[in-house]
């Protein structure tokens, strides 16, 4: 979790290489369609840099809702368990 100001709380999630991932996750996103790019992760951290640019730009952006997205409901799953017996399936 991020904060960049007093009321706003961001939270960011990394996307794989998946197209259906990233229409899943395109739904739910705030900052609507931008795509960040990190060059990559150099001994497990992003590079401080590029997070401090990202970061800059993130708090002087003013966020306006997405029409699609405040039209339909939608819910942000980190995981999917299903607990069943094998005699009642």
């Amino acid at each position: 979790i991020l904060f960049s100001g007093k009321k706003r709380r961001l939270t960011i999630i990394e996307c794989g290489c998946d197209i259906n991932t990233m229409i899943d996750l395109a739904k739910v996103a705030d900052l609507g369609a931008k795509l960040f790019y990190l060059s990559g992760m150099v001994h497990g951290e992003y590079q401080k840099q590029e997070i401090h640019n990202l970061g800059r730009f993130i708090s002087v952006m003013k966020f306006r809702p997405l029409t699609w997205q405040t039209s339909h409901p939608y819910v942000l799953a980190d995981r999917c368990v299903v607990f069943s017996l094998c005699s009642s399936i």
